[in-house]
């Protein structure tokens, strides 16, 4: 009797914990008060409700990076960093029509993403043009690893080449 006891108050214990991780909610102060900032653009998940775990995760690194750079008072010309959001939803077109609408009206100097290779193979030489460079989280393309088609390109994660 007593190991089955103990089996179902450790369900019950599994099932408070899988409701404290889904229904955990943060709200991240606004960063984008600066007038220097980085565009972060991102699959989907702009909001809780439509995110997937690495969505999630990405976006929070992004969001930490850009809070600690404002804690340890890293600036550009005397500025804190500020950040922009946009979410692409995988169209690759999406990723570069709200990229040119806000580097059209923000000072944006640097790319964060895009989330797919598909989307970067755009966007990339796109920001090369214009000399910002663009860090993707996720982009394995192996062809994006050519400096000379993606000169300012960089990546966190291996090529599929390399992987």
């Amino acid at each position: 009797m007593s190991p089955l006891w103990s089996l179902r108050w450790l369900w019950v214990y599994f099932l408070i914990g899988q409701f404290a991780i889904s229904n955990v909610r943060t709200a991240w102060p606004a960063s984008n008060s600066s007038n220097i900032q980085l565009l972060g653009i991102f699959g989907n998940g702009l909001t809780m409700n439509d995110s997937s775990p690495g969505t999630l995760w990405s976006r929070a690194m992004f969001n930490a990076a850009i809070l600690l750079s404002q804690q340890y008072n890293i600036t550009i010309d005397g500025q804190f960093i500020g950040s922009q959001l946009v979410a692409s939803g995988g169209i690759t077109m999406n990723a570069l029509s709200n990229s040119c609408l806000l580097i059209s009206t923000s000072n944006i100097v640097g790319i964060v993403g895009p989330t797919f290779s598909r989307e970067t193979q755009v966007i990339a030489p796109f920001a090369a043009q214009l000399s910002i460079p663009v860090v993707s989280y996720s982009a394995t393309d192996p062809g994006l690893s050519d400096r000379g088609a993606y000169p300012t390109f960089y990546r966190t994660v291996p090529s599929d080449t390399t992987a």
